[in-house]
């Protein structure tokens, strides 16, 4: 018989990442043009910049799903490249990045984002690998609003037939993180803690769980 544990787990499992499932939040304009990018749309180039856990590795995963290789050679079967985490490219990797975007830029058709932690001006890369940043999109993407962070946690919640009354959104209201890792982690630590105690998710459920999760 599974566990509570085992249970939660796999209620809890991630989905793929696409841009169907990507939570829009401030981003609509850069969603939209990432949306563009994947039709074959716009620029070439796309650059995509914000703090940890703002969604820009989700979106790299969403556009190119099939692609291995952090920095793979060019192939003309694959219309679409990624590389994500510019700000820790090490010498020979970006030189691989240099000669990708080369390759993409001398074939109409094809297209690479790039995504990193820090505006163009700002990251340790070669000045010729900024440069050619610059020329495509570049949008940077934030947090979650308080109003979409605690929409999203409902929203998780209900897929797993968690119904949340006022006080519990009122707790999450004030507690919920505005970045979507940490807030499924949340609800992952709360659901399984729940199905421990063999309880609802109430307001005196989540004040328990907050102490004793200060208490480890």
């Amino acid at each position: 018989m599974d566990t509570p544990q085992q249970l939660s787990l796999a209620l809890s499992q991630a989905q793929e990442p696409t841009l169907d499932n990507f939570v829009i939040g401030e981003n609509a304009e850069a969603i939209a043009s990432v949306a563009a990018f994947c039709r074959g749309e716009g620029p070439q180039f796309l650059y995509l910049w914000g703090a940890a856990g703002c969604g820009c590795s989700h979106l790299m995963r969403a556009i190119a799903p099939q692609q291995k290789k952090r920095i793979p050679l060019f192939d003309e079967t694959a219309l679409l490249y990624v590389v994500d985490d510019a700000q820790a490219l090490l010498g020979f990797e970006q030189e691989a990045l240099f000669n990708l975007m080369n390759e993409v830029r001398a074939h109409p058709g094809y297209r690479i984002a790039v995504a990193g932690h820090a505006p163009i001006s700002k990251l340790p890369l070669r000045e010729d690998i900024k440069s050619r940043l610059s020329w495509g999109l570049v949008f940077e993407l934030h947090y979650l609003g308080a109003e979409s962070a605690l929409q999203e946690f409902v929203r998780q919640a209900s897929e797993r037939g968690i119904e949340l009354d006022e006080g519990v959104r009122h707790w999450v209201a004030v507690h919920c993180p505005r970045d979507i890792g940490h807030l499924r982690q949340l609800l992952d630590e709360v659901d399984a803690y729940a199905m421990e105690k063999k309880r609802r998710v109430t307001l005196p459920l989540l004040v328990q769980w907050a102490s004793a999760r200060e208490n480890v």
